[in-house]
């Protein structure tokens, strides 16, 4: 979680991205199309029971818009 270079790696050799990976690298197309699919995945925990947004923040600046969508989908 918030390791992009290893995230980056895994995906590179044909790991699966999932809705929490892509959340911390910031994909706002992929996690935004998830989340207006399937409203409740906004609060959906990954692993170790780690909120989607907490994924978020843990990319840093290039997950800036990501934390920004799930935040303002919580108003």
């Amino acid at each position: 979680m918030g390791r992009r270079d290893i995230a980056d790696l895994l995906l590179d050799r044909g790991a699966r991205l999932d809705l929490f990976a892509a959340a911390m690298l910031g994909l706002v197309e992929i996690v935004r199309a998830i989340v207006d699919a399937y409203a409740a995945m906004r609060e959906a925990a990954g692993p170790h029971g780690i909120p989607l947004v907490e994924h978020a923040r843990q990319g840093g600046p290039e997950a800036a818009a990501v934390v920004e969508l799930l935040e303002r989908a919580a108003v």
